[in-house]
């Protein structure tokens, strides 16, 4: 039995991609293009339309992995308005908590002993899947998962014996009893959810000393008198 594979809509989806993404901001990746290359037998350097297409499998598996965990995979910086100061902390709504930058007074609340202050903090804070090595299962996944894109059927590892091809090479016969080579399987989604996230508060601790510009008058345990 044999199918066939109408390689100019191919092209077609590779040029509406290059336009769609024209003068968008890069997305930042946790895993290289080459890395997924290497495993696929494509060549490197990457060509263009190469490179195009792998970023493309890594961004969506990586959207598909922001999905699962409901957070993102690399670190970012937060405001929150409301945050009151206990004895020993803050109570902030994303974890790990990296940094605190500031804390300021919120408009309206009173620092006083008789008082009940909120702050505004800004903060950094998330799990690093590009560099952290505990993070290592986020990367082997979306490797995994961007190898098996539609986009990168035809890499060498994943290519199925030709039968035959048109003259105008605007077609390709695939013989399907040949059974297209091994490519590992994506692990399943359950190996990540150690940093599933949603909907959860986190009790962050501060570090001490405290950052300067920190101290909070009134506040035991805060750096204040």
């Amino acid at each position: 039995m044999a199918v066939r594979s109408d390689t100019s809509s191919g092209r077609h989806l590779l040029s509406t991609l290059a336009t769609n993404r024209h003068g968008e901001d890069a997305v930042e990746l946790i895993v290289t293009a080459e890395e997924i290359a290497r495993r696929l037998g494509i060549t490197v350097p990457l060509g263009e339309d190469n490179r195009l297409r792998i970023e493309t499998a890594i961004e969506d598996a990586q959207d598909a992995l922001i999905g699962h965990l409901g957070r993102p995979l690399l670190p970012a910086q937060y405001t929150e308005s409301g945050v009151r100061a206990g004895a020993d902390g803050w109570v902030l709504h994303h974890a790990p908590v990296i940094a605190v930058t500031s804390a300021v007074l919120d408009t309206g609340t009173s620092a006083g002993p008789f008082g009940t202050p909120t702050y505004t903090v800004t903060y950094t804070a998330g799990i690093d899947a590009r560099a952290d090595p505990q993070t290592a299962p986020l990367r082997l996944w979306v490797r995994a998962t961007a190898c098996h894109h539609p986009l990168l059927a035809d890499a060498p590892a994943r290519r199925r014996r030709v039968a035959s091809a048109s003259v105008e090479g605007q077609s390709v016969t695939y013989d399907t009893a040949a059974e297209p080579p091994l490519v590992l399987a994506p692990p399943d989604l359950a190996t990540t959810d150690r940093w599933r996230l949603r909907g959860r508060r986190v009790y962050q601790a501060p570090t001490r000393p405290n950052p300067p510009g920190l101290t909070i008058p009134g506040h035991f345990g805060s750096g204040g008198l």
